[in-house]
């Protein structure tokens, strides 16, 4: 600590301490009249910002009456006086003379600190003796004011007693602290001594350094120069960078639209497995149908050779019955209706096979052969998902397909035939049932 710091707390003592000289004890203010005795006490010094208590104590030494006492306390700062408190602390209509009163009366000075400020006491007294009025006024100076209390700058005076102390007791361990560095100071002069000769030294090879900084200065221009090219070749990149980074932003847009794509197709074909295995039943289920049309076929062809040997006999057994006609054409007319009646069965017969031979054994002549060419009114129609096509509402309407009907699916020479499945009939019966009708009527 240096001695400046040291004489400004000495100074500081000393004027505390004489501030601290003036005395500190409580104080009182006393009026002994012929009529009344009265004492205020209250303390010589107030602190700002606190409260202290002033006590009145009054007598009376006649019997009185209108008795009045007014106290007023002032607070005097920066020449102005403000009242602390203004109060009637007695109104009696009536006192006996041994009459006594006393009151506690708190008193609170302001947080800021005016220059010299203090309090001052008025007090006013009316009573009446014996018919006449007197009336007391008294004025006094009752308390300075201050920032700090007496105790308060006596512990600070304590305190810096011991500072002070303390401060001896560095000055004593400066000094030797003092010895110590002019004993280094000795021992850096020898240093500085040698560093002057080692700075000659050095000063020979700062000159040779100087020469290798220049021509580290050159190389170092040269390098610049190389950076510099390499900073145009760097933002030359930098812009490509950008070209790349816009180019990789649309391909993963393409990206995400062709898996979307992607999903939208594999739905699909799932769809189309799911149709395809549909479609694989229902091949398998029309081989078994072709097989068994097959099986029908044949017999029906075997069926036809039966029938065909059948009308040759029956022409055979016609050509015999015409004889056997012309010879018995003379004969009654009994024997004619019965002849008439053979001769027109077997000629029903023969009829109605041949009606059955010309309208099925060219209709399965057509099947077996191929498909013909339709009426001309061609459609062309989409192949949607699943290779599904709609039927047009017109070429439905005519071959009277409705919804939940069933189809025939064949190919061949390059073609795709669709046919519509009717419910199959008994050809022959129902083509005998027709003939025999037609034969019937015209017989009647």
């Amino acid at each position: 600590m240096s001695v400046k710091r040291i004489a400004e707390f000495g100074l500081l003592a000393i004027l505390v301490m004489s501030i601290a000289s003036v005395g500190v004890s409580a104080y009182g203010y006393s009026v002994f009249e012929d009529d009344i005795e009265l004492r205020i006490d209250y303390p010589v010094e107030m602190k700002i910002g606190t409260c202290s208590t002033v006590t009145f104590w009054m007598k009376a030494s006649q019997n009185l009456t209108d008795l009045l006492v007014v106290l007023t306390i002032y607070y005097h700062s920066d020449s102005s006086a403000n009242p602390l408190y203004s109060d009637t602390i007695i109104s009696e209509g009536s006192v006996e003379a041994g009459w006594t009163k006393s009151k506690s009366i708190q008193i609170c000075i302001p947080r800021a600190a005016p220059k010299d400020p203090y309090v001052r006491a008025q007090l006013e007294i009316s009573y009446e003796l014996n018919g006449t009025d007197k009336e007391l006024r008294y004025e006094w100076y009752m308390s300075v004011v201050r920032s700090k209390t007496y105790d308060e700058l006596e512990s600070e005076i304590a305190d810096l007693k011991n500072t002070i102390k303390d401060l001896e007791n560095q000055i004593e361990s400066l000094q030797s602290e003092l010895d110590e560095k002019i004993e280094s100071l000795q021992n850096l002069q020898d240093c500085y001594e040698e560093l002057l000769t080692n700075y000659s030294s050095l000063l020979e090879k700062y000159r040779q350094l100087k020469s290798s900084f220049n021509a580290l200065s050159e190389e170092h221009q040269q390098l610049e120069d190389e950076y510099q090219s390499l900073k145009d070749s760097h933002h030359a990149t930098l812009v490509d960078l950008e070209k790349l980074k816009t180019k990789y932003e649309l391909l993963t847009k393409d990206y995400g639209d062709l898996e979307e794509k992607y999903g939208s197709l594999l739905k699909d074909y799932e769809t189309t497995l799911a149709e395809l295995k549909s479609y694989k039943s229902l091949y398998f289920d029309l081989k078994s149908r072709h097989e068994s049309l097959q099986s029908r076929h044949n017999e029906l062809i075997a069926e036809v050779s039966s029938l065909r040997q059948r009308l040759s006999d029956l022409e055979e057994d016609y050509g015999a019955l015409s004889k056997i006609y012309e010879a018995t054409l003379g004969e009654n007319n009994l024997t004619k209706n019965v002849l008439f009646a053979q001769t027109a069965a077997v000629a029903a017969g023969l009829g109605a096979y041949a009606i059955m031979y010309k309208r099925y054994g060219r209709r399965r002549s057509e099947s077996l052969e191929s498909p013909k060419e339709g009426n001309g009114e061609k459609k062309v129609q989409k192949v949607l998902s699943g290779r599904r096509i709609t039927i047009p509402s017109e070429v439905a309407a005519k071959l009277g397909l409705k919804e939940g009907d069933q189809v025939e699916v064949d190919y061949g020479n390059g073609e795709i035939i669709v046919r519509p499945v009717k419910e199959s009939v008994k050809p022959f019966e129902e083509a005998g049932k027709r003939e025999a009708a037609e034969t019937s009527s015209e017989n009647n």
